[in-house]
């Protein structure tokens, strides 16, 4: 999927969203516009109607309709699918979108196969679906999430590729503990535990708070979030892969940062 936004470089039960607005305020002009994005939620009525919640690049999470999709005449087949990359060709009515056709660019058919791997992405879904403003544009967010499920199509271990997801989303808003100064000290790390404050250096940290991460598994994250995409296979293939539970425990533990904006 073409994007304007860098894939590599510096450091950067789901709720009912139907109730927000379907649509991005004034930015778009009632009538047909073609706009890139990814599925993320589908819901199928008993009449076959479907409405799409889909996160579209320069528009943000917006609810789509598609009446009669799983019947009758227009069907969209694999294109509205969750976890589906396309261009779609919607209608800007008075208060919603209608879906006219798509143009599937990516499937990540291959990771479907993967129970582990598919069931990553869908989590990540969840906390898009869960924290994303609807009508909001996050363009960043978007190429990070579509980049996130290219590494795991291109087999980088799975907790590498959701760390670097989750810290960079994080970033992107503001909020992501740095992983070179102690969120309480402001000292240079060696190494750190991750709190609810951020890397802590050994003096501050609590012996409680985190897996203990050493001067090599600390420099190993940092190395996460500097290199480009392409050159992540090369340094965190899913095999061989030393140490699952520190990648495991800082990813885990980024997870109640977002757990804390609600």
């Amino acid at each position: 999927m073409a994007t304007s936004a860098s894939s590599g470089g510096e450091y950067r039960d789901i709720p009912d969203r139907r109730r927000f607005p379907s649509y991005s305020g004034d930015s778009i002009s009632q009538g047909l516009v073609r706009l890139s994005g990814v599925v993320l939620r589908r819901d199928v009525s008993a009449e076959g109607n479907v409405s799409l919640y889909l996160f579209l690049k320069e528009t943000g999470p917006v609810w789509v309709s598609a009446p009669g999709a799983t019947r009758g005449r227009v069907r969209f087949g694999g294109a509205i699918e969750p976890l589906v990359w396309a261009n779609f060709n919607l209608y800007k009515g008075t208060h919603r979108f209608y879906l006219q056709s798509a143009e599937v660019k990516e499937d990540f058919w291959s990771l479907r196969s993967d129970s582990g791997k598919i069931k990553r992405m869908l989590e990540w879904d969840r906390l898009l679906c869960e924290h994303l403003v609807p009508g909001l544009p996050c363009d960043e967010v978007l190429a990070l999430f579509y980049w996130a499920g290219v590494l795991l199509k291109e087999d980088v271990h799975p907790f590498v590729a959701e760390w670097r997801f989750l810290w960079k989303w994080l970033y992107n808003w503001g909020i992501a503990p740095s992983p070179d100064l102690c969120g309480e000290c402001g000292a240079a790390l060696s190494s750190a535990r991750l709190a609810a404050s951020g890397f802590l250096c050994p003096v501050c940290a609590r012996s409680h708070e985190g897996t203990a991460l050493s001067a090599d598994e600390l420099s190993l994250l940092r190395r996460s979030l500097e290199i480009p995409v392409k050159k992540m296979i090369e340094y965190f293939p899913s095999k061989p892969f030393p140490g699952d539970a520190p990648w495991e425990d800082v990813s885990r533990r980024l997870r109640l940062y977002f757990s804390m904006m609600q």
